[in-house]
């Protein structure tokens, strides 16, 4: 790993002191958006911060344009590497870290200017693991076949302290669980003290962290702002082409989660209908795929997945197109 040093910027804050907040951000050919997701951070209320902006292998113009943003500011450190994914980028974010807490950006979206200083205040003053809010979409006038609602103001209250558990269940009774990290605000030393990463390897990499935030989550609120703006891209995990990527990755997932639960019974319960939801939803995504592709799938969730997919879903899954004629 490369790291960029900078000077002559508009802040000349102690690279050696801990700011309060660090900002992950990792970056891999979004040379359109980049600029305005980095300044989204750069002009927050809350100044002192520190910016961690890693590119990931990038073979745009994404590299340019953040060394020349942190000619402006001295908060921010770039660090340039061969590609290994986002789940290896944020990991090491996370170990380059040195804030009091922690916040994974995207680098194609946008944040509110007064979402961390309102993350940092409440946390500050409930001694938090963690804080969520909620998002919008950004360009909901795209053309995707994609249904996502990042909003959970129905079904919590910003003045309760919540357990994790009693929260990833609240969210999951009432189909509100949305598992991005971009939507938490965390506490280093608590993530730290669990030891929690990002599995490398896989895609839908947050719905294995953040369900195991928030199990093993004590201390957690919510405020009930639309901090986070995300953008939808032609290009991107959240809209590409459902493909044996995507299920395997969900097969690796439940696996995780099955035998964490396994080994922390009290979560059982609520982790094998999130399971259930999860991989039924995925089984429902994949009926385009191929017809080879959808019997593997089918057998696999035969032999190791029939506790959580019905078997309503999978003989839709491979019969769709017949039963549509």
């Amino acid at each position: 790993m490369i790291q960029i040093y900078k000077s002559g910027s508009k802040y000349n804050m102690n690279p050696m002191s801990n700011s309060m907040v660090s900002i992950i951000i990792p970056v891999y050919n979004t040379e359109e958006f980049v600029e305005e997701a980095v300044r989204s951070i750069m002009n927050q209320t809350l100044q002192d911060i520190e910016i961690i902006i890693i590119n990931d292998g990038s073979t745009d113009n994404s590299l340019s344009i953040i060394r020349k943003l942190a000619n402006e500011d001295d908060r921010i450190q770039i660090y340039s590497r061969e590609n290994k994914g986002l789940s290896a980028t944020r990991n090491q974010g996370i170990y380059l870290a040195k804030g009091k807490y922690l916040y994974f950006m995207d680098s194609d979206d946008y944040l509110e200017p007064d979402a961390l200083e309102s993350c940092f205040l409440k946390c500050e003053k409930n001694a938090l693991d963690f804080i969520f809010f909620d998002a919008n979409i950004l360009n909901k006038e795209a053309d995707f076949d994609i249904n996502i609602n990042y909003q959970r103001k129905d079904c919590t209250n910003p003045d309760i302290l919540y357990d994790g558990i009693q929260l990833f269940t609240l969210l999951i009774e009432n189909s509100k669980y949305t598992p991005s990290a971009c939507l938490n605000f965390i506490n280093t030393k608590f993530l730290k003290e669990i030891n929690l990463l990002f599995l490398p390897g896989i895609i839908h990499e947050d719905q294995l962290f953040s369900t195991l935030l928030y199990l093993q989550s004590n201390r957690v609120m919510c405020i009930h702002k639309d901090f986070f703006k995300r953008r939808l891209r032609c290009d991107s995990i959240m809209t590409r082409k459902f493909s044996l990527k995507n299920i395997d990755s969900y097969f690796i997932i439940t696996d995780r989660l099955f035998t964490y639960a396994s080994e922390h019974t009290k979560t059982r319960y609520i982790v094998d209908k999130h399971l259930s939801k999860m991989l039924n939803a995925a089984v429902w995504l994949s009926y385009k795929m191929p017809f080879k592709d959808r019997l593997y799938i089918a057998r696999r969730c035969i032999k190791d997945y029939k506790r959580y997919v019905s078997g309503k879903n999978i003989l839709i899954l491979l019969f769709k197109s017949f039963l549509k004629k």
